[in-house]
């Protein structure tokens, strides 16, 4: 490079170039520095700025997704509490069904009380089962289970449907296939009772010496005339038997009599196996055939009643596609160890008959986002605890302890609601535990890393960042000084021409 030469000072463009540079750098340099960040724009790190966007996305996306986990724990704590409640009303419920199935010191007034008590304890259920809401999404109603409609109420009465267990949405036809049937046992009599008749008028049956009048027991309790017993001769009639029958307090609610087809039918009020009835006439006469429709001079008979049973079709299929065998009832009541039980009315269980879209099933459940991505959630259900959508062999509701019977049978339904709340708080316990708390840690210790990793890409490193910005001051303060040695060196021209 000549330095006679003035157009073009090369060193000062060349100690310009330099400057401007060694400024840009300076300047990138306080820049990350004031901001913290080693890229603030795409520029900066094409590639860097693309997996540090992606992974800030991530991080965000766990920290909502490890919120929601943690709101999912509240929820469920909201509804264990409320689950506790019922809990603790049902074991009540039992205690009082325990008070009335004992006779020692029990009346029709005390069984009652103890009914009400019983009434107010299922209505205390059915308000906690309506009324206990996460954010205003009810949780007990069965909304965040299965959730069934009655749909034709001719032929059923309630549901306990708690879960659909991988069948479709849709109606639910049920197709009886044995029908219910009461406990009950009749004269043979061939007809001729009638309520004026007297009993020894009809069939072979000889009442008429004085040692020859009968007693009568009604499974096992003798049946009462006013205050005495009742002392069948040869001037009593059919309808003094009936009405001796439907009189006596202990078998109030029980069993019930009555003149049917020219016969005498003592049956009992409820229908299923569990229901027992046995006819004993007691006495010295010789001659009573008839009286029994086993035949012959027979004085004792029994009979057991018969459950419901029902093939059930889930998803609008059509009966005999899929069916689901419901046989685990009681009486009019259908059920299913798995899928629930289903009550229907005494025309429908009484008869073997088919009943299309009796019911609509949907499947509803608790869907929790606990991932970053799409489809990464944990869903549950919670059932109904309505007082109608517990027990299996019958509806919780249906619960009456005002007679022995209804109350032993009531502990049995009772024994059955506890185990489904007692098992669906299990679920929910295990659910909160296993799903969500265990999901939240999980997920802290994912967005640690993440955020690690994310910061590794994007973050300033104050200390190398710190010596580069040193280096540029250095650099651009001598650039400045030789700029200006530059710039004076044109002057040395000047020389040639005075001289």
């Amino acid at each position: 490079m000549s330095l006679t030469r003035i157009n073009q000072n090369i060193s000062s463009i060349n100690a310009q170039r330099n400057l401007d540079i060694n400024s840009q750098r300076i300047g990138q340099s306080i820049e990350r520095l004031s901001s913290g960040l080693r890229i603030n724009r795409g520029a900066d790190d094409p590639a860097g700025l693309v997996i540090s966007e992606l992974l800030r996305a991530q991080v965000t996306g766990l920290d909502v997704a490890q919120n929601n986990a943690s709101q999912g724990v509240n929820l469920i704590k909201t509804a264990e509490g409320a689950l506790n409640e019922v809990s603790g009303l049902l074991r009540q419920m039992r205690d009082l069904a325990v008070d009335a199935s004992s006779d020692s010191n029990k009346n029709a007034d005390a069984r009652a009380a103890l009914q009400s008590q019983v009434e107010s304890a299922l209505n205390t259920i059915n308000e906690i089962a309506v009324n206990t809401k996460y954010a205003g999404r009810s949780l007990l109603d069965g909304s965040a289970g299965t959730a069934v409609t009655v749909i034709d109420r001719s032929s059923v009465v309630s549901h306990g449907i708690n879960t659909l267990a991988g069948q479709d949405d849709g109606y639910v036809s049920i197709e009886v296939t044995t029908a219910a049937e009461r406990a009950s046992s009749s004269s043979d009599t061939a007809g001729a009772v009638e309520a004026g008749n007297t009993v020894d008028g009809t069939g072979s049956i000889d009442l008429s010496g004085a040692e020859d009048a009968l007693s009568l027991y009604i499974s096992g309790i003798q049946v009462q005339d006013g205050a005495s017993a009742l002392s069948i001769d040869d001037s009593t009639t059919w309808q003094d038997v009936v009405t001796a029958i439907n009189t006596t307090s202990a078998l109030s609610g029980r069993v019930t009599a009555q003149i049917d087809g020219g016969e005498l039918v003592v049956s009992t009020v409820g229908y299923g196996a569990d229901q027992h009835v046995s006819v004993e006439y007691s006495g010295t006469s010789t001659s009573v055939e008839g009286l029994l429709d086993s035949g012959g001079e027979v004085l004792f008979e029994s009979d057991t009643g018969v459950d419901a049973v029902a093939n059930v079709a889930f998803g609008g299929n059509a009966l005999g596609v899929d069916d689901v065998v419901f046989d685990a009832g009681s009486g009019l009541s259908i059920a299913h160890a798995d899928y629930g039980s289903i009550t229907l009315t005494e025309s429908a269980a009484t008869s073997a008959a088919t009943y299309s879209d009796a019911l609509y099933a949907q499947e509803g459940q608790l869907s929790f986002q606990i991932g970053y991505g799409a489809g990464e959630t944990a869903s549950t259900s919670i059932r109904s605890v309505k007082s109608s959508d517990l027990g299996i062999t019958a509806p919780l509701s249906s619960i009456d302890v005002s007679t022995v019977s209804g109350a032993e049978s009531g502990m049995v339904v009772i024994d059955e609601a506890i185990n489904q709340v007692s098992t669906l708080r299990g679920n929910l316990g295990a659910f909160q535990v296993n799903e969500l708390e265990a999901e939240a840690r999980s997920l802290a210790v994912a967005r640690e890393n993440l955020s690690a990793s994310e910061s590794q890409i994007r973050d300033t490193d104050f200390g190398r960042e710190m010596a580069e910005f040193t280096t540029g001051q250095v650099l651009v303060q001598s650039a400045t000084a030789f700029l200006a040695q530059a710039n004076s060196l044109p002057q040395q021209v000047l020389q040639l021409i005075n001289a």
